[in-house]
């Protein structure tokens, strides 16, 4: 599973785009919080220039989130059974 696009939406949540026809939603301002070192993420015009290659989302070479963070933190809005089914598998796998 990999990322095919990403849009920044209002109050710092990113849509998530998978080559599975997952659509998933992932509020990082919660994750701003957690990490100090993630706070220039909060200036919005820095925030709307997220990019994104393979299974990975970026503003810069400090400032990422991978596709398990993402899963695991994340929220489905739409898929097909079939990807449910691997997101849940990842979730398991992962503890």
């Amino acid at each position: 599973m990999k990322l095919i696009n990403v849009e920044p939406k209002d109050n710092y949540i990113l849509r998530i785009f998978l080559d599975d026809d997952s659509i998933v939603d992932f509020n990082i301002k919660a994750e701003l919080e957690r990490i100090p070192s993630y706070k220039p993420l909060c200036e919005y015009a820095l925030f709307k220039t997220v990019k994104f290659k393979n299974k990975r989302i970026y503003w810069s070479d400090q400032f990422d989130f991978h596709l398990d963070q993402i899963l695991e933190r994340g929220h489905l809005v739409e898929s097909s059974k079939a990807s449910v089914l691997s997101i849940n598998a990842i979730r398991y796998a992962m503890y």
